[in-house]
């Protein structure tokens, strides 16, 4: 007799507590709605089969968010990405496969899944203290203990980090993945809801381990609280939030793009659902799951700017890239909220 999926036990946990059952089903439910976006979008594109010199990717960016944001030079189209998250991006486009004409400098923490033999080099950027970043106005922090002991991937240390493999590397190609506009949202709303949050809750509770008062605490269950009416926060406040941070991250972008030679391409791993319901009867839908697909997480923005001189690409082996120990790896996934 062929095994089933579900046990007696499974029947009876089922008929104590329903909302399991409701949660099973919604796992189909989504499958099934991602196979039919998927049926009718395709499943994405081959980043590494375009044609580019310096990719830069910024993480969770939507195509709409972009278009109207945007005020970089250059021809911006859309494409539907592979991923509807950095892990499911990363699978897709280079999983199995070697890119040795091409060095990668990431932000994103889930680079360290790479192997050493897929690009010429890898090199990924560290967290900054939020307190020494740039990208950050301390002017909207008027309460310290958010500042204590908080990090933040900051976008001209990805800049400078990029310009360095250029330069080591004049040959390759350039692949540069910031972490904006992922959370943390680190432009006057987005620290302002932090505060609020932060004010009238123990982080404690909030935090995976208990890490108090810091943005990956608050990351961790963000769109969560969101939905709590106690704080406040609305679905405006969040898209504003989020469209700032985008604001701040597109001059770094803009300063590499003219401090490098050859075609550049700005896009994104994946996007960012900000309170969509995606099916009618369903609730509001936050952040980014590889199980599901939509247009705001799966359109994301192609924008062409294209050089004066093409850079002489050369494909090599591989060189020993630079590689974060595991507590490196955790308090950066800490600071994208998945720790």
């Amino acid at each position: 007799m062929s095994r089933t999926k579900y046990s007696m036990q499974s029947v009876r946990n089922g008929i104590r507590e329903p909302r399991l059952v409701w949660t099973e089903l919604c796992k189909y439910l989504w499958s099934a709605h991602r196979e039919l976006f998927e049926l009718r979008h395709g499943s994405g594109i081959d980043v590494m089969a375009e044609d580019w010199d310096t990719l830069l990717v910024l993480d969770a960016c939507r195509y709409d968010f972009f278009a109207e944001l945007n005020w970089i030079d250059g021809t911006l189209e859309s494409r539907l990405s592979a991923g509807s998250s950095s892990p499911g991006w990363i699978d897709a486009n280079f999983t199995g496969r070697t890119h040795h004409d091409t060095v990668y400098v990431s932000g994103n923490a889930f680079t360290a899944d790479i192997g050493d033999d897929v690009f010429h080099a890898i090199y990924p950027v560290s967290p900054d203290p939020v307190a020494e970043s740039a990208a950050v106005d301390a002017a909207d922090v008027f309460d310290a203990r958010l500042l204590a002991d908080s990090y933040v991937i900051d976008p001209e240390t990805v800049v400078e980090t990029a310009l360095e493999a250029h330069e080591r590397h004049p040959t390759k190609r350039l692949l540069v993945h910031f972490l904006q506009p992922h959370v943390p949202l680190i432009g006057e709303t987005g620290l302002e809801i932090y505060q609020r949050i932060a004010s009238q809750r123990d982080l404690s509770s909030v935090s995976r381990g208990g890490r108090g008062d810091r943005f990956g605490a608050l990351n961790v269950q963000l769109y969560e609280i969101v939905e709590d009416d106690t704080f406040g926060i609305d679905v405006g406040d969040l898209r504003r939030a989020y469209a700032e941070t985008l604001e701040i991250v597109l001059p770094y972008a803009d300063r590499l793009i003219r401090e490098v030679d050859g075609k550049a391409v700005i896009s994104a791993d994946h996007g960012e659902l900000l309170g969509e319901r995606l099916l009618p009867l369903t609730g509001r839908k936050y952040g980014h799951f590889e199980y599901l697909a939509a247009e705001s997480l799966r359109r994301v923005p192609w924008h062409v700017v294209d050089g004066d001189d093409r850079r002489r690409i050369v494909e090599e082996p591989p060189v020993e890239s630079v590689r974060m120990d595991e507590d490196e790896v955790t308090e950066k996934l800490r600071v994208l909220g998945y720790r």
